[in-house]
């Protein structure tokens, strides 16, 4: 069954600890800067991590073909090997999740670490899920719906 990353900003405590865990398990250092996962904060103390959600847009936009799609997570990864650094995929996100790293010098974003992602698994308070994509959707469609009921009582 296919599984994909969701987000509930509502969970959100801005702990960043999902920033620390991507960039030690991709970059072996714990540096929020190198992370392929943002919190963003929003005032009135509002904390949004903002993901990657494997839309494969930048796929078609890589002039040298550096993006594949992952056969068994279904995510979008990138081949250091093959990537220029051109930025090309970081201009055409349309989360703005691509970026290129100052160090490598190659696009970088989220792989899902292979099909158990850390930031997921290291979320105290559960903002953040790896799940089924059904599971997904149907939490989509709630958060969705109250964030439209907000708006028009708001």
């Amino acid at each position: 069954m296919s599984k994909v990353l969701t987000v509930d900003p509502s969970l959100c405590t801005g702990c960043h600890r999902c920033e620390m865990w991507c960039s030690l398990t991709k970059y072996g250092e714990i540096n929020p800067s190198r992370s392929n996962i943002y919190v963003l904060r929003r005032e009135p103390a509002v904390d949004v991590p903002v993901i990657c959600v494997q839309c494969g847009l930048c796929i078609n936009a890589c002039p040298t073909g550096a993006l594949k799609r992952d056969g068994a997570t279904d995510a979008v990864v990138v081949d250091a090997d093959v990537c220029s650094g051109c930025g090309t995929c970081v201009k055409i996100c349309p989360y703005g999740v691509l970026r290129l790293d100052e160090d490598t010098g190659v696009a970088a974003k989220c792989d899902l670490c292979g099909g158990s992602p850390a930031c997921a698994s290291h979320c105290p308070q559960g903002a953040i899920k790896y799940e089924d994509i059904n599971k997904a959707a149907a939490r989509r469609r709630e958060l969705w719906a109250m964030a439209c009921a907000v708006r028009i009582r708001g």
